[in-house]
């Protein structure tokens, strides 16, 4: 099972089943690092926890001795939700450029040099319980999750509970009344440390807002962050733009009078409708003109077209040899690897803008011929999203699955039994982590290993030497895998590919090694 990779992969895998990796680096006018920033700041979140046994930071959820299972981490990220507001976010780069909307949290240590602090309202800034103003809380003790204040490292800035001498249950009603009153207190003196953080990330203009009226039936109340701002009007440069008058018993929320209203059929264009509609007529008006006046050049200026000709033909070229600037991921499957080694122009192109394949009947009959493997072996095992079986066939022909299978009943295989089946493999190799899926592994006498990848297309023809070799990548990378996971030299590994369709055994000769692999890797990313 997928799950039971590490929790650092299992996120990255994650990240690329659901293509948010394509979506952020498609985001037009970010720059990759910046789009990248916030999955980075995860993945970073999720090998701390790894690697911290299930409790990174103050925030941990994780029962000890979790072990940073996948389990614990999801406790962990939904106990970061409900009690610190989420995970802290990764480092905001300042713009200058842009409007930058963020939490008071994540703009700690940044300035710009215009800020606006909105939803200054009580209940909202200091927060309160469903949107009411802050007042006692029960800190501690409201919370069967929480840690004991006494037990706290920082329990001497916090509120103390003061049960010692209460002999009676009004003693401990007391002590426990001014207990939530100093739990409320610390709460508001908490607010207020993150309201000052709010307001001194301004340089030059800081401008603060609170709406009296919300979605709710009854006004709110001015943030006491607010009124202890405007109490100081003509101090230092403080301006009262507008204060609206509190709003009388009874009163209405304005919002409520307002009637929702939308035009049907929906227009896309919406507002842009007459600007766009005069500028697509005024296009084509231009066009019938164009196509309505004589040509530019005389008929026998072949001089001309001849010069045209060659500027035509030189921006042809220029674009087909323009270098495509494309960021090698972190990762590839044994099958990109062989179209990297195969072109890596083609490759380059593809991993810049990834088009969806075309439907593989093929795909559909070397999944099933792995299933069928499979179910003889007794060792079933998820697919990873890469490593479809017989997904990498691409040159199959139309095979019938009763077919493959008489051809590998009547294989040298038949009689062989695994010592694995389905084993997901990597291994870096020039700064780049090589991922697969290896069919099948057989031992061999004198501590030897056989990998094998069953095919259901054809063999390469005698003539397609470099078809041949370029396949072979793909044995290279699972043989120097098992080596290293084993820890033999990868002379003891042998690979061989099985052709089901032909029901012939191919073992490529002169197999890449780890300086092989890492010499194609770095040649065929030159060029990408």
């Amino acid at each position: 099972s997928r799950t039971s990779l590490p929790l650092a992969d299992l996120v990255l895998d994650v990240e690329r089943a659901l293509l948010l990796d394509v979506e952020v680096a498609a985001r037009p006018g970010v720059r990759p690092g910046a789009a990248r920033a916030p999955l980075d700041a995860f993945a970073d979140v999720a090998a701390a926890f790894a690697d911290t046994g299930g409790a990174p930071g103050a925030g941990g959820g994780a029962r000890a001795g979790s072990g940073g299972s996948l389990g614990a981490f999801l406790g962990w990220l939904a106990a970061a939700d409900t009690r610190e507001r989420g995970l802290e976010a990764p480092v905001t780069e300042v713009r200058d450029d842009a409007v930058q909307v963020l939490t008071v949290h994540a703009s700690k240590g940044l300035e710009w040099d215009v800020v606006a602090v909105t939803g200054l309202v009580e209940g909202t800034v200091p927060s309160g319980t469903n949107g009411r103003p802050p007042g006692p809380a029960n800190g501690w003790l409201g919370d069967i999750g929480a840690l004991p204040y006494p037990l706290r490292g920082d329990r001497a800035g916090l509120p103390h509970w003061a049960v010692e001498g209460s002999s009676t249950q009004v003693d401990l009603a007391a002590a426990l009344d001014d207990f939530r009153e100093a739990c409320g207190e610390h709460d508001v003196a908490e607010e207020r440390r993150l309201a000052y953080v709010a307001v001194t990330r301004a340089r030059r203009l800081l401008l603060m807002t609170g709406a009296q009226w919300g979605d709710g039936s009854r006004p709110r109340t001015p943030s006491r962050f607010l009124v202890e701002t405007a109490d100081l009007v003509g101090v230092g440069g403080v301006e009262l733009l507008h204060w609206a008058d509190a709003a009388e018993d009874g009163t209405a929320n304005p919002r409520d009078a307002l009637v929702a209203r939308a035009d049907w059929p929906f227009d896309p264009l919406g507002p842009r409708r007459a600007a766009v509609d005069d500028g697509a007529g005024r296009v084509l008006a231009a066009l019938a003109e164009r196509h309505a006046a004589p040509p530019v050049a005389p008929v026998g200026d072949r001089v001309g077209w001849a010069r045209e000709v060659d500027l035509l033909l030189g921006e042809r070229d220029a674009s087909t040899r323009r270098d495509l600037a494309v960021a090698l991921p972190r990762h590839l499957s044994a099958s990109k690897v062989v179209a990297l080694a195969t072109d890596p122009v083609a490759f380059a192109a593809r991993l810049r803008r990834p088009m969806p394949e075309p439907p593989n009947p093929h795909a559909r009959r070397g999944s099933a011929f792995h299933a069928w493997l499979e179910e003889r072996y007794g060792m079933a095992a998820l697919v990873d999203v890469d490593d479809l079986p017989g997904a990498a066939d691409e040159s199959a022909g139309d095979e019938d699955l009763a077919a493959l299978q008489a051809a590998f009943l009547a294989s040298e295989w038949a009689e062989r039994v695994p010592d694995a089946v389905e084993v997901s493999i990597e291994t870096p190799v020039a700064g780049v982590v090589l991922r697969g899926r290896v069919d099948a592994v057989f031992r061999l006498p004198g501590d030897r290993w056989e990998v094998v990848d069953w095919k259901t297309g054809p063999p390469p023809g005698r003539d397609d030497d470099a078809g041949a070799r370029t396949r072979a990548v793909q044995l290279a990378v699972y043989r120097l895998a098992w080596a290293r996971l084993q820890g033999v030299p990868v002379e003891q590994v042998g690979a061989a590919f099985f052709y089901a369709s032909a029901g012939r055994t191919v073992r490529p000769v002169d197999l890449l090694d780890a300086a092989g692999l890492e010499r194609l890797v770095v040649a065929a990313t030159d060029g990408v």
